[in-house]
């Protein structure tokens, strides 16, 4: 009955409720339909809900002190047996599972439920009204790569990984949105449909045209990048004392991905912390780089990315003086309707965690950034 309990915050409350009904060593036992709402290209009920066993499951399996320990799956069916490990761990311990899986349905249906599949897929025919977006989870990366310095690595999100995690957004019904329709949502206290989502880049990196960018498009996201505007073409030099230079996008390419749908916000003029500098400078790392950026892309820039999440009161009145609408900090969290439009929470999304902390990490999130 999980598919009742309302959205993911709510699924993952009751997941705890389950944790802390459960002594050390007990067992719990689920049984959940799949739905077209969780995987749109399987076999699957059109029941109009939100989600299914696909998601039930991994939300599940993300909570702490409960460990996926045995699955079986039909067409139509995930049986999943979780445990409360009988020792507490100090962190949630990775596990491989096993896992049955049936190709065809074990049992006949009776007609009245057979009628409700859909065995290749599709969309619900009656999508479900209960889900919308009052809560937006806004994603911030840094870097969409193979490989580099260990002292960056939690800045660094291999591309496998970065498909895993739109591989899920897509099959949990996540799209993306722009901050502008976030804002007016804000403004008119009025949820958005289904699962909306904003992804962010910061820092403008060469690899987000060749790795990052590619795997937006496959799998239907867009995405705003932020640029530090002195160092456009160039490298990135607040990282030299890491001893890795990384090369940055051009304007070449950064009018190439605009033109593809990319939008482009400011990460300051030179990547300096700004609550370390003196009001003039404040205003200069502002006002100088939303003129570069809007003289090159002949767009007003209204987004900016305060560095390292360094901001105060006086630096989000001065960015707002200069221009700027929105400013994304490195808060952890979900952004709510009462947030201001200068001080938007975002979800840092870390190259050490797997799929089971980022599902996790969508509605509670403990993070910085740099």
């Amino acid at each position: 009955m999980l598919y009742y309990v309302g959205g993911h915050e709510s699924l993952q409350a009751v997941a705890g409720k389950f944790v802390d009904a459960l002594n050390p060593g007990g067992y719990l036992l689920t049984a959940h339909a799949n739905l077209i709402s969780d995987e749109p290209d399987r076999p699957g009920f059109d029941w109009g809900l939100p989600f299914g066993a696909k998601v039930i499951g991994e939300i599940l399996a993300s909570t702490l002190h409960l460990q996926l320990v045995q699955e079986l799956r039909t067409p139509l069916y995930r049986i999943q047996l979780f445990q409360r490990p009988s020792r507490v761990p100090l962190f949630k311990a990775r596990s491989t599972p096993k896992v049955i899986e049936l190709a065809e349905q074990p049992a006949p249906l009776p007609p009245e439920v057979a009628s409700q599949v859909l065995w290749h897929g599709g969309a619900p025919m009656c999508p479900a009204q209960t889900v919308v977006t009052d809560q937006l989870p806004i994603l911030m990366y840094h870097r969409v790569a193979l490989t580099g310095s260990s002292a960056t690595a939690r800045y660094r999100v291999t591309p496998e990984a970065f498909e895993e995690q739109l591989r899920y957004l897509h099959d949990a019904g996540f799209y993306s949105i722009r901050l502008k329709d976030w804002q007016a949502a804000m403004a008119a206290r009025q949820p958005l449909p289904g699962r909306a989502i904003l992804i962010t880049f910061d820092d403008g990196y060469l690899d987000f045209l060749t790795h990052a960018w590619p795997l937006l498009q496959r799998y239907g996201f867009l995405a705003t990048v932020f640029l530090v505007a002195d160092a456009v073409g160039r490298s990135n030099h607040w990282d030299h004392g890491y001893g890795e230079e990384i090369p940055l996008l051009g304007w070449k390419e950064i009018r190439q991905l605009q033109k593809e749908g990319v939008e482009f916000g400011s990460h300051a003029a030179s990547h300096r912390p700004l609550t370390a500098l003196s009001l003039e400078d404040i205003v200069r790392e502002g006002a100088r780089s939303r003129a570069i950026l809007a003289r090159e892309l002949r767009v007003p820039i209204s987004a900016f990315a305060y560095p390292y999440g360094d901001t105060d009161r006086v630096v989000q009145h001065l960015i707002g003086a200069c221009g700027y609408v929105f400013g994304l900090s490195c808060q952890p969290g979900l952004s709510q309707f009462y947030d201001a439009l200068l001080a938007l929470p975002r979800i840092e999304v870390s190259g050490s965690e797997g799929l089971r902390e980022f599902v996790s990490n969508l509605g509670r999130v403990p993070a910085s950034c740099g």
